[in-house]
């Protein structure tokens, strides 16, 4: 099978979107496809390039205004059904909803090539953090629409199955997202790193990990941090990541350990020697930083929802609020340190309940999709909108 990946999004950026291309890709390759994945290059010029078995297709792109973190790519549909013209895909991966995907969309209606969509973010509901949330309906109509135009919606939850399936999405099925419990494992648990940070061996050591931007909550995280040091003021909190809004919060909190993108054994060793995994993102469509922070034995608080709420046990294997509000949340950041003897048992259960997740199992799934599309398992589906656009670039 021949794959095109048309995304706005690739290592090196650091996201779990980009991760989870990454491992698609790579695995697709080691069971013998062909893979193609279309980009926005970090230099703005077209151009191909060949890396870990796979084809980079680098096209022009921009940088997000206010958002200097992410990349879109122009749209390209003369360029795309050229290409493909040419060098025909068995099926196409729509990653991204974006000018690029959505130009990806039409050159490939026009030439019949069947087409899979993935819904990797909730962008409906990001507008709220960036007080935009009169435009989410807007958003979520041209969401359905294009989607509706795919032969099916790849998620990777039942949540966002659910939410799209209410919301008027058709054919939505679900690929889980995988972990690498060899890269991500206590065993990198690093004493001199704790000391770096300065925790002692019984000081709690906090640890977010993923984008400092509005859309993650950050600032549930520095409330839990304070109401934690009410009781142990000896208490460390490090944020592994990155983004828009960190000049802000690293001003308001100086005292906090930012260490900015960090990526493979940097970041396994981040995780396994911190304590107390805060994640209080109300907007996952997964979390993929969940479950690394569980495969690492890291006890995590989060909201019941994604990924936690596929596996994470609330007081069995960490701490999970069943209300989508901040007073639920603390509420059980305050219950983890009341059991904070049986953290031990806790991390266990954590690292255990992950082991099956492995990312081989989980491209499996992905593949059976896309082959399903790629044979006409599904009826063609309506156009694509049509959108007031320059798509002719």
């Amino acid at each position: 099978m021949k794959l095109a990946i048309v995304t706005d999004t690739f290592p090196p950026d650091v996201n779990g979107v980009a991760m989870t291309l990454e491992r698609f890709a790579a695995g697709l390759i080691g069971r013998g496809h062909a893979v193609e994945v279309i980009h926005p290059g970090v230099s703005g010029l077209s151009g191909d390039d060949h890396r870990g078995g796979f084809t980079e297709v680098c096209v022009p792109g921009f940088t997000v205004p206010r958002y200097a973190f992410a990349r879109l790519g122009w749209p390209r549909p003369v360029f795309l059904h050229r290409r493909w013209r040419t060098q025909r895909p068995d099926v196409i991966y729509l990653a991204t909803e974006g000018l690029l995907g959505y130009s990806a969309l039409r050159a490939a209606r026009k030439l019949k090539i069947p087409v899979v969509s993935g819904y990797h973010t909730h962008f409906p509901q990001y507008l709220a953090g960036y007080h935009l949330g009169l435009l989410g309906p807007l958003l979520l109509r041209y969401l359905r629409k294009l989607h509706n135009a795919t032969a099916l919606t790849l998620v990777p939850t039942e949540d966002t199955r659910q939410f799209l399936t209410r919301e008027g999405f058709h054919h939505v099925e679900i690929v889980e997202r995988g972990v690498d419990t060899d890269l991500f494992h206590p065993g990198h648990r690093q004493p001199t790193l704790r000391q770096r940070w300065g925790a002692g061996p019984s000081d709690i050591v906090l640890l977010h990990a993923g984008r400092v931007a509005a859309e993650k909550n950050l600032s549930l995280v520095f409330q839990a941090w304070d109401l934690v040091r009410a009781q142990h003021p000896n208490t460390k909190l490090v944020l592994a990541g990155d983004g828009p809004q960190r000049a802000f919060w690293a001003a308001k909190y100086p005292d906090a350990i930012w260490t900015g993108f960090l990526t493979g054994v940097d970041l396994a060793e981040a995780y396994a020697s911190a304590d107390l995994m805060l994640f209080p993102s109300r907007t996952e469509t997964f979390g993929n930083v969940l479950l690394e922070g569980m495969a690492s034995s890291l006890v995590t608080v989060s909201y019941h929802l994604a990924a936690s709420r596929r596996f994470v046990d609330p007081g069995i294997n960490g701490f999970a609020a069943s209300q989508q509000t901040d007073d639920a949340f603390l509420r059980q950041v305050l219950r983890s340190l009341r059991e904070r003897r049986r953290w031990p048992q806790i991390a266990e259960a954590a690292r255990l309940s992950v082991q099956t997740q492995s990312w081989p199992r989980i491209t499996r799934v992905f593949e059976s999709w896309l082959q399903k599309a790629a044979s006409h398992e599904y009826s063609a589906p309506p156009s694509p909108p049509r959108l007031p656009l320059p798509l002719s670039v």
